[in-house]
C-alpha cells in the first residue's frame, strides 16, 4: 500500500503518464512490494519556494506499511534520481518525509491490511 504524495512546482503539461509510470514502478522496486498496491499522486504547478527561490523544487511523503530506517537512504537516492533525471529537479531542492504505518492503520477494500 505504499503512497507517494509529491508537490511540485513544475508545471503540470511536464508530469507525463509515462513519468507516472516509471515513478510508480520505482516505488514498488525500491520498496519490494507488487506494484498493483502503489499509488502516485503528483500536485504539480503549485506555488512553492524552496530555499528562497522558486526553482524547481519538490515535497514529498511516503507511507508504506513495515518502512524500515534502514531503506530510507536508499529509497530517497532512487526516487530523488529520477526527480532529477526526468524534471530536472536538483535532490538539493527536495524533501522526502517518511512515514511508517501498521496495517491496521491504512484502509484498503472496504477493510484494513
Amino acid at each position: 500500500m505504499p503512497v507517494l504524495a509529491v508537490q511540485t512546482n513544475v508545471a503540470d503539461n511536464e508530469i507525463t503518464n509515462d513519468f507516472l509510470k516509471q515513478l510508480s514502478a520505482k516505488v514498488a522496486q525500491v520498496l519490494s512490494k507488487p506494484e498493483g498496491y502503489v499509488a502516485v499522486h503528483i500536485s504539480s504547478g503549485q506555488k512553492l519556494f524552496f530555499g528562497g527561490t522558486n526553482d524547481p523544487a519538490a515535497v514529498m511523503e511516503l507511507t508504506s506499511i513495515g518502512l524500515s530506517t534502514n531503506q530510507t537512504a536508499k529509497i530517497s537516492n532512487e526516487i530523488m534520481s529520477l526527480f532529477e533525471e526526468k524534471l530536472n529537479i536538483s535532490a538539493d531542492r527536495m524533501y522526502l518525509k517518511f512515514t511508517n504505518v501498521t496495517g491496521n492503520m491504512m484502509g484498503w477494500n472496504k477493510a484494513t491490511f
